[in-house]
């Protein structure tokens, strides 16, 4: 026997009501009612947490009543409300899920949009990755971070015949182009264009003590136009940008990005890995042209010692952090 509110559809207000289960038949009594019915005729909501259950009739009245296990003999709306009503009630089912949830959107993004930035950017023609690389120098020109390059011809060409030497052979051998700027601004710095544009500052020329200290961090900009990974970094913010604007329903998120790429690879910070890869592939190349990666860890450390206590954004300290770890790698590198 079961106390309930009766609703029969006609009345706002609820009558008190009973319903009484005898083999298979069920029984609803009120003031103004007394019907039989077949149980399996009766359907019951489903289970949700605490809170009550309705009971519908072939003939449309409704009992509103608390959760029952006499409700458990009735017939259910859903096949699969027992296994829903048991996983609401235990608060440790909703704190694993959430933990697999944020786990997996973690691993999405730390893992598994970097290796499919890596695999669609492979597969990308360097011509069209050229064309961003165009618009970003224009860029950037254009707003004054560059300015034209003071440097002699004669010093410009002994830094372009050690630039040829060095990507002469690689992969992408046929789309290198460096540039000469000068940038008071952004003081000694060099940063990989997508499509093979190399950019060098006058202060980073003058800052090196050799040749072979200005061809050192070319190397290390080789390495991040081999690994392509300039465009690794656009396709990844990108692809973060897509889904904040699919999420809030922004689509301002993505032209943004669009209009703002050339300043965002100009201030672009390399990941670790990408820094990683780039200075093992400069150690490489500079051994393979007969040069020392020491001339690599000297230049690092005056660049970061000329760097203390000053507030550049676009610094090459700010977008290549110096940590002794790679200071300490290049030398390793050069003693094997």
């Amino acid at each position: 026997m079961l106390k309930a509110r009766l609703y029969d559809g006609s009345t706002p207000v609820p009558d008190q009501a009973t319903l009484i289960l005898s083999g298979p038949m069920a029984r609803l009594v009120s003031r103004r009612i007394d019907n039989q019915y077949p149980a399996g005729q009766l359907r019951v909501s489903p289970r949700i947490g605490q809170a009550e259950r309705f009971i519908l009739f072939p003939d449309g009245l409704q009992l509103q009543c608390p959760d029952a296990d006499m409700l458990g003999r009735l017939p259910q709306e859903g096949a699969t409300e027992g296994l829903v009503a048991w996983l609401e009630q235990r608060w440790w089912v909703a704190l694993t899920s959430l933990t697999l949830l944020i786990s997996g959107l973690l691993a999405g993004y730390f893992v598994g949009l970097p290796l499919a930035a890596e695999h669609i950017s492979a597969n990308i023609p360097i011509e069209y990755e050229r064309t961003i690389g165009e618009q970003s120098l224009v860029w950037l020109d254009e707003n004054k971070v560059f300015l034209p390059s003071k440097i002699t011809p004669e010093g410009r060409q002994a830094i372009d015949e050690g630039f040829a030497r060095l990507h002469a052979g690689l992969p992408l051998d046929g789309h290198y182009r460096l540039e000469f700027r000068s940038s008071p601004a952004i003081g000694p710095n060099a940063l990989a264009l997508p499509g093979g544009i190399v950019v060098i500052t006058d202060e980073m020329i003058q800052k090196a003590d050799s040749l072979g200290e200005a061809l050192a961090v070319l190397a290390h900009e080789i390495g991040h136009v081999e690994r392509r990974h300039a465009l690794r970094s656009v396709m990844q913010n990108s692809v973060v940008a897509v889904l904040a604007a699919t999420l809030t329903s922004d689509a301002s998120s993505l032209s943004l990005v669009v209009a703002g790429l050339p300043a965002v690879l100009a201030q672009t910070k390399y990941s670790r890995e990408f820094e990683s890869e780039a200075d093992e592939f400069a150690f490489w190349l500079l051994k393979q042209n007969e040069l020392s990666p020491e001339l690599f860890a000297s230049m690092m450390e005056r660049l970061a010692e000329d760097d203390r206590g000053k507030a550049r954004l676009w610094s090459f300290v700010s977008s290549h952090p110096v940590t002794a770890e790679r200071i300490a790698r290049a030398r390793k590198a050069a003693e094997n």
